[in-house]
């Protein structure tokens, strides 16, 4: 089972030589399979552990500073070639970072997977508890949960402090200033100009946003300005349109939504729906390409709603994505890439949820609910999007350098801010997700607004019912992952 010596030995005689990257990217291949089924044990709740440090371990030659060295030198190359491997330095940067803190990543996993919150004399799963704050209607009751749960993210902080001591030590020691610099070098992110974006759209939003927080607070009999965290969770979960998603119908909705494209859901081959509860299964739906196009995983937490819709859309955008990738590509092409791209695709899914002929045909919602709906879903969307532009200029600071007692309240008091409600400072390494995420789906919803457009200007309104938008979809998907986001924009003409 372990063949760590051997391979680490032929690594070093590879990079002694010259670079094969023919090679390398096999192992990228080899590694993702593994590092693929170790995720999806441990997020989809079937095992505690999470062990990608053997992982890494058996690959640590994708990572050395020699593979990084080499690839650099590739990515000054001429274009194509050069491309390809701007793409491969980017993993191999984020793998090396990774290496060194999985032991880390390891132990907060298993944390996680195994920490409980009492509350009421009920035991509940650490990443159960979420859903089921967002459940209880009686404020004081859903706030006291709230304050369990982030007892029990206290306590695992120390690990995630640590991982990330060893994150942003390791992009010093790649001769980058900081995280930021390493990530907009290594993955040709513009972090800043991104931000400026975001910092841009959170002023012209921010009239928007709050006259519309307030009226939705005042329908659970809260004034703006006093709500939590906890209440706008409870809010956003929006039980009163639980009977327009009933969860016996998600799988046909998914199945007669993919039909209508032309793709028989049932019959299609390398693919897993995960959609059993389980307590230590991750609250994030989630999507694991473990061998691309041959062995894709589509994992959803049900929990009651339209969440469970619109996370097992989005999470179908991006198996679509990955299972109509050639497999005549190369292991670069099918693995390695902008995953704003895939983050794209997923949000064309999920925002059918945002289209009034589809709720009306596959989630039979009558006429006269569709304007509350579709009003409601806007302010949820623009929420996450303000979210996610308070998260980047958050993680710029925390990755800059800093006490954690700074980057505590810089967290507390940024998202708090804007987005209108008490955020605990708890929360302040827990909610960051590794490679600046938060610039990949800000750009994600910028590229999902040109795919669906064109989605509707070429094939109509409906055009999840096209058997010839399928045609254009499974084209467009077939590619991999080589293009950028603004490459697949510029290419719908």
């Amino acid at each position: 089972m372990t063949r760590t010596a051997p391979r680490r030995a032929a690594t070093r005689r590879r990079s002694s030589a010259a670079f094969d990257q023919a090679a390398y990217e096999r192992e990228v291949e080899e590694f993702a399979g593994e590092q693929g089924e170790a995720e999806y044990a441990n997020l989809a709740g079937l095992r505690a552990e999470l062990d990608l440090a053997p992982v890494y371990q058996r690959h640590a030659g994708l990572f050395s500073s020699t593979a990084i060295d080499a690839l650099r030198q590739a990515a000054a190359g001429t274009e194509p070639a050069a491309g390809r491997a701007r793409r491969l330095l980017g993993f191999a940067v984020a793998g090396h970072l990774e290496q060194a803190a999985a032991p880390f990543t390891d132990r907060i996993a298993a944390a996680e997977s195994t920490a409980v919150v009492v509350w009421r004399r009920e035991r509940i799963g650490y990443r159960r508890a979420t859903a089921r704050i967002a459940d209880i209607a009686d404020r004081t009751e859903r706030n006291a949960l709230d304050e369990r749960y982030r007892m029990a993210m206290e306590a695992i902080n120390p690990l995630r402090e640590e991982r990330w001591l060893i994150l942003h030590g390791q992009a010093r020691s790649l001769g980058a200033s900081d995280y930021v610099a390493l990530i907009a070098e290594s993955a040709g992110l513009d972090p800043d100009g991104i931000a400026a974006g975001a910092s841009a759209f959170l002023a012209e939003s921010e009239t928007l946003y709050y006259a519309a927080l307030r009226r939705y607070l005042a329908l659970i009999e809260i004034e703006g300005g006093d709500a939590t965290i906890a209440d706008l969770g409870h809010l956003l979960r929006g039980r009163s349109w639980d009977h327009y998603f009933d969860s016996s119908r998600l799988t046909i909705v998914l199945t007669r939504t993919l039909a209508g494209l032309g793709i028989d859901l049932s019959a299609q081959a390398g693919i897993t729906l995960d959609f059993e509860p389980r307590p230590a299964k991750s609250p994030r739906a989630f999507c694991i390409p473990v061998r691309v196009p041959g062995d894709v995983r589509l994992v959803v937490h049900p929990h009651g709603g339209h969440d469970d819709f619109g996370s097992a859309l989005h999470e179908m955008g991006h198996l679509q994505h990955f299972a109509h990738i050639s497999a005549r590509l190369d292991p670069a092409d099918r693995y390695v890439g902008d995953e704003s791209v895939t983050e794209g695709w997923a949000f064309v899914f999920q925002y059918l949820l945002a289209e009034p002929e589809f709720l009306a045909v596959e989630l039979r919602m009558p006429a006269d609910a569709i304007p509350g709906w579709l009003d409601f879903g806007a302010f949820r969307k623009l929420y996450f999007l303000r979210r996610y532009a308070a998260k980047l200029l958050y993680e710029l600071r925390l990755h800059r350098g800093g006490e954690s007692a700074v980057h505590r309240a810089e967290y507390a008091g940024l998202l708090g801010l804007l987005t209108g409600v008490r955020t605990p400072d708890t929360g302040y390494l827990a909610d960051v997700d590794d490679g600046l995420y938060a610039a990949r789906y800000l750009r994600a919803w910028l590229a999902e607004a040109s795919l669906s457009t064109a989605l509707r200007d070429r094939f109509g309104a409906a055009w999840w019912r096209s058997p010839e938008a399928g045609a254009f979809l499974r084209e467009m998907w077939s590619v991999g992952l080589g293009p950028s986001a603004e490459d697949v924009v510029a290419s719908l003409g």
